[in-house]
């Protein structure tokens, strides 16, 4: 498999020189995210007062955007010491993180059938889950499983995803067809649900155009997939395919989504507005 990790410039003298040849304005805006943001080197550059900030880390299990900000599940420890699993949303326009009930969790997830659908899927926490044409849900996991649901939650389908022998996951909607990740194939999927096959592939193992991608979503024709190693997050441009570079960490991006004008990147340290 090509080697696609960042280069060694990620923090030091080069890294300085690079951003040295851009405009006053940029190297200003960069100086200032990087002696208030511990190094963080961005490929987008942020407009002038926009700050990046953490907002918690956890051992997440699941976390997706909701109308005000987003839901998620993770592993906590009870008073005894067992291990548990919690349910937190987050309201952007409050700034407030809020404990929830599962059944809370749930029907932000999935709906207001959700309850019919969690009992369907047994694991309604780990997957990732994908609005299609006629209220139907598709549901996907690491593993390469996808579950087609109707709005019912009555199961219509379940098919094994995969492309050179390795697992599809994290799926996206765009048209009637999804788009997936092939994390060890270095390569995006288009997937077709009622063909129930591959429609087309960008990448392989072999090229370094993704590295390790382990997410993809949909903005303004666009695809952006967080690269877990190479720290980028790059995007397929639908108008002509292209791909470029959109932006770049100092560790490992598993997850990127927006809710409204704000932009959120899940990283090894933590979430993060962006």
């Amino acid at each position: 498999m090509a080697d696609c990790r960042p280069p060694a410039f990620m923090s030091g003298r080069r890294e300085r020189e690079s951003i040295g040849r851009h405009p006053p304005a940029i190297r200003a805006g960069y100086n200032r995210l990087h002696s208030a943001w511990r190094g963080y080197f961005y490929v987008k550059y942020f407009p002038e007062g926009q700050k990046v900030q953490k907002l918690f880390n956890a051992d997440l299990l699941d976390i997706m955007p909701v109308e005000r900000g987003f839901v998620y599940a993770c592993r906590e420890k009870t008073p005894e010491g067992e291990e548990a699993v919690a349910f937190y949303i987050y309201n952007q326009e409050i700034d407030i993180f809020e404990k929830i009930p599962v059944l809370t969790y749930i029907n932000a997830k999935y709906g207001e059938n959700g309850a019919a659908i969690a009992r369907t899927l047994g694991d309604f926490v780990t997957c990732s889950i994908v609005e299609l044409a006629g209220k139907n849900i598709a549901a996907s996991y690491s593993d390469g499983t996808l579950k087609i649901l109707d709005g019912n939650g009555e199961l219509i389908a379940e098919n094994k995803v995969e492309y050179l022998g390795n697992p599809a996951c994290s799926p996206c909607a765009n048209g009637m067809d999804l788009w997936f990740a092939v994390p060890d194939s270095n390569a995006i999927i288009n997937y077709s649900v009622k063909h129930d096959r591959i429609e087309f592939r960008i990448g392989t193992p072999k090229e370094k155009a993704f590295c390790h991608p382990v997410d993809v979503a949909v903005y303004n024709n666009k695809l952006f997939i967080c690269n877990a190693n190479s720290y980028k997050i790059r995007t397929i441009d639908f108008d002509n395919y292209n791909v470029a570079d959109y932006c770049l960490f100092n560790e490992p991006v598993s997850k990127y989504f927006r809710v409204k004008d704000i932009e959120y990147a899940v990283m090894r340290s933590g979430v993060y507005s962006l």
